[in-house]
């Protein structure tokens, strides 16, 4: 049985042709996320945390919040009032040489999740 020269070309050709389209579309994909303009790219993610501030003789609550305040906490009164709660004080004193659980925000790198965007 003959098989004529197209017929080989074509059975050997189809499936190759297929394989490479595969590849080519694959490499775009990745240079398509790799290149994207940094207005399209997603902001840092922020990821809440706490830090220990130790209250030194000129601190006040309201010097200590405006070093630490991120606009995550709207505004400034708010975060005091979450410094407070977290604390536990009544009221705005707090006492030279102790220290104060301080809520912030941080920003982490989400691919150390293994989160791609």
């Amino acid at each position: 049985m003959y098989i004529g020269r197209a017929s080989i070309l074509t059975h050997y050709t189809v499936p190759a042709l297929g394989i490479i389209s595969i590849i080519l579309v694959f490499s775009f994909g990745i240079y398509h996320n790799n290149t994207r303009p940094a207005a399209m790219q997603e902001p840092p993610a922020r990821e809440l945390s706490f830090k220990s501030v130790p209250v030194t003789p000129k601190d006040t609550l309201w010097s200590i919040a405006s070093e630490n305040y991120s606009k995550e906490y709207g505004s400034l009164k708010d975060y005091i009032q979450e410094i407070k709660r977290c604390n536990s004080l009544q009221s705005d004193n707090i006492k030279a040489g102790s220290s104060l659980i301080v809520p912030v925000y941080i920003t982490t790198n989400s691919s150390q999740y293994g989160i791609q965007h």
